[in-house]
């Protein structure tokens, strides 16, 4: 009984971490279009869509529209832009409208939907650089979230490969020794000798 409920509620899980948000699904036939392809191949792929996230890196405010620079990462099933030390590259996105540059502002996560429109020439500080470009046809700003170190997850309260199905309390004793096996005792103190005049 116990197999067949966790089987359950991790296909559950599964299936909601795999859910895109609303604003970024696409019809499921899309032919989706990769970063690598509309650098190395523009003309072949010009006007296809494409689904690609990553770090804004840039916001400009222009009078019909927003321009945002991004930093590609490659994307988990749901979405969300997964972060390395490493990307292989930047590209830029086109919003229709205003978008607020303290909302929208460097560091953010992204996901972008869009039309592969161009490659386009510009600049990385004083480097020229082409930009794979989007005309967005939707967007989703990721939360910030904070990056947790977990060592190791006890769920169940049995070991059964260890101990066959035997209950262990959840909080076990720590018992802490010394290595250090000599007492030092307190230093004695002798009594100052007194001086005869």
């Amino acid at each position: 009984m116990y197999s067949k409920l966790g089987i359950l509620l991790v296909t559950l899980w599964l299936a909601g971490c795999s859910t895109l948000p609303k604003q970024i699904q696409l019809p499921d036939d899309s032919n989706l279009i990769s970063y690598q392809d509309a650098a190395s191949k523009s003309k072949e792929v010009l006007g296809q869509k494409a689904r690609w996230g990553g770090i804004i890196a840039k916001i400009e405010n222009k009078p019909d529209n927003t321009l945002i620079e991004m930093v590609y990462y490659p994307l988990r099933s749901y979405g969300r832009p997964l972060q390395a030390d490493e990307s292989i590259g930047r590209f830029r996105v086109y919003v229709q409208g205003f978008l607020d540059p303290m909302v929208y502002k460097k560091g953010r996560t992204m996901t972008f939907t869009g039309d592969f429109v161009r490659l386009e020439k510009g600049m990385v500080g004083e480097h020229e650089y082409v930009f794979p470009t989007l005309a967005s046809t939707g967007y989703y700003l990721w939360k910030e979230i904070q990056q947790v170190d977990v060592n190791m997850i006890n769920v169940w309260p049995y070991d059964y490969w260890r101990y066959g199905w035997y209950n262990r309390p959840f909080n076990n004793r720590v018992i802490l020794r010394s290595t250090h096996h000599t007492r030092s005792s307190p230093a004695k103190i002798k009594p100052a000798a007194s001086k005869s005049n």
